[in-house]
C-alpha cells in the first residue's frame, strides 16, 4: 500500500467515525437508549464516553 493509499484509507475511516458519532449524538438527542445507539452505530460504550455522548 502506498503512502497515498494509506492516507486515503485513514481519511475514509475518520469520515466514517465522524458520521457514526454524529448519528449517535442525534439519536441521544431523540432519547434513544444507549443499547440502541451501540447496536445501530457499531460504536463501543468507551467511544461514546470518549466523545462526550455519554
Amino acid at each position: 500500500m502506498t503512502l497515498y493509499e494509506r492516507a486515503l484509507e485513514e481519511g475514509r475511516e475518520e469520515g466514517e467515525l465522524k458520521t457514526k458519532l454524529d448519528t449517535a449524538r442525534k439519536m441521544r438527542e431523540f432519547g434513544d437508549t444507549i443499547e440502541k445507539i451501540i447496536l445501530i452505530t457499531g460504536l463501543s460504550i468507551d467511544q461514546l464516553r470518549e466523545n462526550g455522548i455519554l
